[in-house]
């Protein structure tokens, strides 16, 4: 049922997709008798499920019976490769769930579910009620996902906005508490292979200064705002009560710095890669025997097939992704495409070939000299981008291998003799 890691950012926040519930009749008839909450359902352990969930919850006191209206559905099915899901728009829609069946869902995937009812006069609700039923209605339902400006928790904020008529979106104007790209990181910090692929591959976007309107593209970012925004006139909150429907037991996503471990665990792996690569160095002049020249060979083969993946997906991205926060990324000088021809030259280096040798020598000064420029680069205001979990893993892993392959730590074989066997002039 789960999609591949590198979706996350992508999938986005997803709801049940269970079959579209009736609305009853007369249902928000007496706008006076409705109750609207906004409910957010925690992170899950999918991939896709890792920034929560958006939804409102509208009740009908005098009918005794309640909807629950979720934007952002999809399937897992008929949505093409991952890299498809990255590079194009993809359809979601809008639908009206039944509420008890929904919840059950989620607290069977053990994730919490908060309520916080909000304060709507009469006509607020009917306008409300009136742009939630056009949303889920076939004509409009669908709409052209966005991981950031159209997703689950964007459009509940928007339909929120239109039924306060602009005041929630007045009252967001203050700079966010997050950048984009440190959502980002807190997210995904239990799952560290989908979040240093997702903070290589998307661009300085992810930096920008942003307001918590913008801010508000997560799930629990929305529930904060709502919590801690006053209308313009300074008649209290948007809020006037939370509850907690159901309590998780999973790992909480916390709000303090989360980049540490993950940048330290990146820093001793790539010491590791950079450790082997020096350490293989000064064995293949020594009349390596077959094994140490096959692994001289096929470590920085292995080393250039994975950089070099990772860069061409980047560079791939750059080219034909849809989404401007995956065009043009800095981390493609440390994950630089160009490593994959580390593949063909370790191959050849294994097989004992001089020529392969001295190519793989001047690829990897190359890739070790860009992994510097991003380095350089920093300086220069144009260049803002965060790299700090590429730089961690990357630039001492090019920086060993530029030392292993830089410096001449032994003649070619057969250098020697050929000079030997040059006769001497006197």
């Amino acid at each position: 049922m789960a999609r591949p890691l590198c979706l996350l950012l992508l999938l986005g926040w997803l709801g049940s997709t269970s079959a579209q519930a009736a609305l009853p009749p007369g249902f928000g008839e007496h706008p006076e008798d409705l109750r609207v909450k906004l409910v957010t359902f925690g992170p899950g352990q999918e991939a896709h499920q890792l920034f929560g969930h958006s939804a409102l919850w509208l009740e009908d006191t005098r009918l005794g019976t309640d909807v629950l209206y979720s934007y952002g559905m999809t399937t897992h099915e008929g949505q093409g490769s991952a890299l498809h899901f990255l590079v194009r728009h993809q359809p979601f829609w809008a639908a009206r769930l039944p509420v008890a069946h929904t919840f059950a869902t989620y607290q069977r995937e053990d994730r919490s579910i908060t309520a916080q009812e909000l304060r709507l006069t009469p006509r607020a609700r009917r306008r409300l009620l009136a742009r939630l039923e056009r949303d889920v209605s076939p004509e409009h339902r669908l709409y052209a996902y966005h991981p950031t400006d159209n997703n689950c928790a964007t459009r509940v904020r928007d339909a929120l906005d239109d039924a306060w008529e602009g005041s929630l979106r007045a009252a967001s104007t203050l700079p966010a508490r997050l950048s984009w790209r440190e959502h980002l990181r807190r997210h995904t910090r239990h799952h560290p292979v989908v979040g240093l692929l997702l903070l290589t591959w998307v661009n300085d976007v992810m930096d920008a200064p942003r307001t918590r309107w913008e801010e508000a593209f997560v799930p629990r970012e929305l529930a904060r705002l709502l919590d801690t925004a006053s209308v313009p006139e300074g008649h209290g909150g948007f809020v006037s009560h939370r509850v907690n429907v159901s309590v998780s037991s999973a790992t909480p996503v916390f709000d303090e710095e989360a980049s540490a471990p993950l940048l330290q665990g990146l820093f001793i792996l790539g010491a590791a890669i950079a450790g082997g690569a020096v350490l293989l160095s000064p064995r293949r002049g020594r009349e390596a025997t077959p094994g140490v020249r096959i692994a001289s060979g096929l470590y920085p083969a292995l080393f250039g097939l994975m950089s070099g993946a990772v860069g061409c997906v980047g560079l791939v991205l750059t080219r034909y992704s849809e989404h401007a926060a995956l065009r043009g990324s800095e981390s493609l000088l440390l994950f630089n495409p160009l490593a994959l021809a580390l593949v063909p030259l370790g191959i050849g280096v294994a097989f004992g070939s001089q020529r392969a040798e001295r190519w793989t020598r001047t690829c990897v000064v190359g890739l070790t000299g860009c992994a510097l420029l991003a380095v350089a680069l920093k300086v220069l205001p144009a260049f803002g981008q965060d790299l700090r979990e590429p730089l961690a893993l990357m630039l001492v892993a090019h920086l060993g291998f530029g030392l292993a392959w830089g410096p001449t730590w032994h003649r070619a074989p057969g250098v020697s003799s050929r000079l030997e066997a040059r006769p001497q002039r006197g």
